[in-house]
């Protein structure tokens, strides 16, 4: 995430937990190192709100993970925007049964947090006034039903997620490849969006503005490496349907998780995630990671109403 006060990136971590900030120049410096971060993820800054919020789970690659707490913990964390300190601790974890990881969130404009979990079919709300945390909607079609058996930290669903300013929110579903929007009116709806074609593997999302959305994906590349890319969707009709706009591949991509704007333009951190999977024990000796521009050619739109992908 961009935090424009002080001109510099905050970036979680996999391995470590921590948080640190990334200067232009490639200066790092830790931003908060609570004993509680296990492995964070998905992260945003509020700067209405003087906070930072970010992700917290364990999926077994981390310094800090146990077998009690492995695909057991959800959580979001709250952090003093100015001193790093930690200010509030929401946890999801006791909403479910069975494995659990909060991936990603978002914010609407009264400051309510919206919640992925990539193994439960559900989208946690954290609300703003009360701090209380709920399930805003729990269905059978954000999850195959084959999934909690295969789900055991290894095969996320749901992944990234924003919330568009006209009071919805949009998920990516990172192993099916799709996109999902969720209204919030009185009883949230699912719908899902038309797309021309499956995604590969997306996961983080970023509204460019209301009819523009970057998404990262993260695929299986040749000899058994990872690869990714860099896709603008496009919609005309308030994402009931939205078509590919821009493709970009930076060279050497290897993992690409999440987006940042930064006075428009679009930066991806390359975490290489899959090395930290494929083999823990080597994971010390990665540690060369990059944030990307990323430059978004335009192609030709094709804007045909194409109809739901099956199952």
């Amino acid at each position: 995430a961009w935090e424009p006060r002080v001109g510099a990136f905050l970036i979680s971590s996999l391995r470590g937990g921590q948080l640190g900030l990334v200067y232009p120049d490639g200066r790092y410096r830790r931003f908060s190192t609570d004993k509680g971060l296990i492995t964070t993820s998905g992260m945003l800054v509020d700067t209405e709100r003087n906070r930072v919020l970010v992700c917290n789970e364990d999926v077994g690659v981390s310094l800090h993970s146990a077998p009690g707490t492995r695909n057991r913990v959800a959580q979001v964390l709250e952090f003093n925007l100015d001193t790093g300190a930690l200010q509030q601790t929401y946890d999801l974890s006791s909403l479910s049964r069975g494995p659990t990881l909060a991936n990603d969130l978002t914010l609407d404009a009264q400051g309510n947090i919206y919640v992925t979990d990539s193994f439960q079919p559900q989208i946690y709300k954290i609300d703003r006034a009360t701090r209380q945390v709920s399930i805003l909607v729990r269905s059978a079609r954000l999850m195959p039903a084959d999934a909690p058996a295969a789900a055991q930290g290894t095969q996320p669903y749901l992944n990234g997620i924003v919330y568009h300013p006209d009071g919805y929110l949009i998920a990516s579903d990172y192993t099916r490849g799709l996109l999902w929007k969720v209204t919030m009116d009185n009883t949230p709806a699912i719908s899902e969006i038309r797309l021309p074609q499956r995604l590969k593997g997306p996961d983080g999302l970023r509204l460019k503005n209301a009819n523009e959305l970057v998404i990262v994906q993260s695929f299986p590349a040749e000899k058994g490496s990872m690869s990714g890319d860099v896709t603008l969707l496009a919609s005309a009709d308030g994402w009931a349907s939205a078509h590919v706009a821009a493709v970009a591949t930076p060279p050497g991509l290897d993992g690409p998780t999440g987006a940042a704007l930064r006075d428009g333009e679009v930066w991806v951190v390359n975490s290489r995630y899959p090395k930290l999977f494929a083999d823990v024990a080597q994971a010390e000796s990665i540690r060369t990671f990059s944030i990307v521009k990323v430059a978004l050619k335009r192609r030709p739109a094709d804007r045909r109403r194409l109809p739901t992908l099956p199952e």
